[in-house]
């Protein structure tokens, strides 16, 4: 092989051509240590070494120059030089440690935090997704690259800690942020352990140990006289109808604002004054139905005669051709308007569902069976069976009249003594019964039903 001058910096480097044949260019003070230079004009670092572990010669590349330098290449030349003299194969050595970080990788939070998160993304949906998801990278910004078999409680409690310290509400008492991102993290450590790769759930372990939040219900009046004030001041709204009469709507019927947003046309039955379809969050909870059957009132289907004219060609009832995402009105729709109301603070979207609950129950007396029912969460019998979408519909029809015309003898400012008769007629009758289970046993009422039928 034809002796070359060895290279002894940057710029004798430049000297070195392209030739026919790749070649070989010592470099001065590194023994073992080359320059290549191919046909195609490509320099690259070359270390040629005899492995004490294997007794045999060996190259390494070391990279392609001017991305590694020549500075670059000597301090990896010395490198390598010294694993050789503590007797390790800097080749071998390098590629343990390539497989040891890869291993880490994934076996990091991060890792089984994502494939976690795929799984939701087959059953939940809209801002649950967007919120789980916020959490997450939360939480893998502080232990994402963490081995998740080595993440232990004290790890975990510093950085929930961390978390609720910069998660304060106005008042500075904590929310409820660093307890939901420790839930989730507890199901990422639920998913990894459920696959050999980690023994314990470190994040269970501390929740108790966070102070507990303080995050509030949301606004929502829950007083007649309060609500009827409420109800005119919707009627005052101009412009967009679509505005007017989701609230209206939200109002006559207390579903998640989510759910009406998406209403379709083709969950709708008019004629039947029916509306059936699954609620965002029965999808993957437990404690919400999966399927839902709204009766609906005479007003409501009024409305939604309304929103046929204006919408009807479309998929969604409440579609909007300015929407950026899904063509529908945004999330803030309804509740900017309550704020321009006067409502911020005191009323909000998801507000009427407590409205309508507190005062079905208080002053319309109406059984929690059928109000919960109403409000789409699961409902059992004594037994523990489950009601199912259809059961009681008649009289939850009935139950969505009278709030329909209790809403507008609100509104107008009529009596509502009549309402309130009916309702204690209902309560009197209710007691009757209690009693007389109380005294004779349910069978035997039961069977004197019967027998009175």
């Amino acid at each position: 092989m034809e002796q070359r001058k060895p290279i002894s910096s940057d710029r004798s480097i430049s000297s070195h051509k392209a030739e026919d044949k790749e070649y070989l260019v010592p470099v001065k003070g590194c023994p073992k240590l080359y320059l290549m230079v191919r046909p195609n004009s490509t320099k690259s670092w070359l270390y040629r070494y005899l492995s004490p572990t294997y007794s045999k010669n060996r190259r390494l590349s070391l990279g392609v120059y001017p991305n590694v330098s020549f500075a670059r290449a000597c301090d990896i030349w010395r490198e390598n030089e010294d694993f050789i003299t503590k007797g390790l194969d800097p080749k071998e050595y390098r590629e343990e440690i390539k497989q040891s970080l890869i291993s880490k990788t994934k076996n990091s939070f991060n890792h089984f935090a994502w494939e976690y998160f795929a799984t939701l993304e087959q059953s939940q949906k809209g801002n649950t997704l967007i919120r789980k998801k916020g959490r997450l990278e939360l939480i893998c910004s502080y232990i994402g690259n963490e081995p998740i078999s080595e993440i232990g409680s004290p790890r975990m409690l510093e950085v929930l800690l961390d978390i609720q310290a910069n998660s304060l509400s106005k008042d500075g008492k904590p929310t409820d942020k660093a307890e939901r991102c420790a839930g989730i993290a507890s199901d990422v450590f639920v998913y990894a352990g459920a696959r050999g790769f980690c023994s314990s759930n470190p994040a269970a372990l501390i929740k108790s140990q966070l102070a507990k939040s303080s995050y509030g219900h949301r606004p929502a009046v829950t007083k007649p006289k309060d609500l009827a004030k409420l109800l005119r001041a919707i009627e005052t709204v101009e412009g967009d109808l679509n505005t007017i009469n989701s609230l209206r709507l939200l109002a006559l019927i207390f579903v998640r604002n989510g759910d009406l947003r998406r209403m379709r046309w083709s969950d709708l039955d008019l004629e039947a004054s029916r509306w059936q379809f699954k609620p965002l969050k029965g999808q993957g909870k437990v404690n919400m139905v999966k399927d839902m059957v709204v009766p609906l009132s005479r007003q409501a289907v009024a409305i939604l005669r309304d929103q046929q004219k204006l919408n009807g060609h479309t998929e969604y009832v409440f579609y909007s051709e300015t929407a950026k995402k899904h063509q529908i009105i945004s999330d803030a729709t309804a509740n900017n308007q309550l704020h321009n109301l006067g409502y911020q603070n005191v009323h909000c979207v998801h507000g009427f569902r407590a409205t309508a609950k507190t005062i079905m129950q208080e002053q319309l007396k109406y059984p929690l069976l059928l109000v919960e029912m109403a409000l789409g969460h699961t409902t059992k019998d004594p037994n523990g069976t489950a009601y199912g979408r259809f059961d009681y519909v008649d009289d939850r029809s009935d139950m969505m009249q009278k709030w329909a015309d209790y809403l507008d003898a609100l509104r107008e400012g009529r009596d509502t003594a009549e309402f309130r008769a009916d309702a204690q007629t209902k309560a009197d009758s209710s007691a009757q019964l209690q009693a007389l289970i109380d005294q004779l046993g349910e069978h035997k009422v039961l069977e004197l039903l019967s027998n009175k039928v």
